[in-house]
């Protein structure tokens, strides 16, 4: 999954550096995200999986319609740490094993009328996202030998939070975002077997932007 983060990333702001040439206002924007992330512990293989708290980056190019709609689209990494495996036939406690996704979404947000906080005018805000989990994947031992399992399947997410704007081009918000793939079917590597999970976390994320 790490070779295809770089490859995501890159496209997404190569993108913004297009938009921003072509744009002759400030209505569009871009982003770079991070926070935390906590994952719905998923059925697997006649067990489970119990994860960590872990970390979630990515960024997202976007453009304001009106005063309170904007629409963008976004890319998200998020990586959990697997603590056990109570999955018959998986070592129980594999070495630097993860629960790991990237997400892909086009996310419509609609933008409340602010209130002033100090010099900054803060707008709460609420979202609805749909997409795709380009790749779901979890890095797990069987008899100490490492085995990926790996899948793709839709994606759809709430997002909630506070947008500060101090009236320059810079803004900053945080907000929390909960994120669904429903059941990924998820292929072995060196294997022909097949595992289904479901995939779910909710992640808290503050985001700096910049508007064009």
């Amino acid at each position: 999954m790490l070779k295809v983060i770089p490859r995501a990333l890159c496209g997404l702001f190569a993108a913004t550096s297009l938009t921003a040439a072509q744009a002759k206002d400030d209505a569009w924007y871009a982003t770079f995200d991070a926070g935390i992330t906590s994952a719905s512990d998923p059925t697997f293989a006649g067990g489970r999986l119990t994860t960590r708290q872990g970390s979630a980056y990515g960024g997202a190019i976007g453009r304001h319609f009106g005063p309170n709609w904007r629409v963008e689209a976004a890319v998200m990494y998020r990586n959990n740490p697997v603590r056990q495996v109570s999955s018959p036939g998986f070592d129980q406690k594999p070495r630097d094993a993860d629960w790991a996704s990237l997400f892909m979404t086009v996310n419509a947000l609609y933008d409340f009328d602010g209130f002033r906080l100090g010099k900054a005018n803060v707008r709460p805000y609420v979202g609805l996202g749909l997409g795709r989990a380009q790749e779901v994947d979890t890095d797990l031992s069987v008899g100490g030998n490492a085995r990926e399992y790996s899948g793709s399947g839709s994606a759809r997410q709430f997002m909630a939070g506070l947008r500060w704007d101090y009236g320059s081009p810079w803004v900053a918000d945080i907000g929390i975002a909960t994120v669904d793939a429903g059941t990924v079917r998820l292929k072995a590597s060196g294997s022909s077997a097949n595992v289904d999970a479901k995939y779910r976390a909710t992640t808290v994320m503050a985001r700096l932007g910049y508007r064009f």
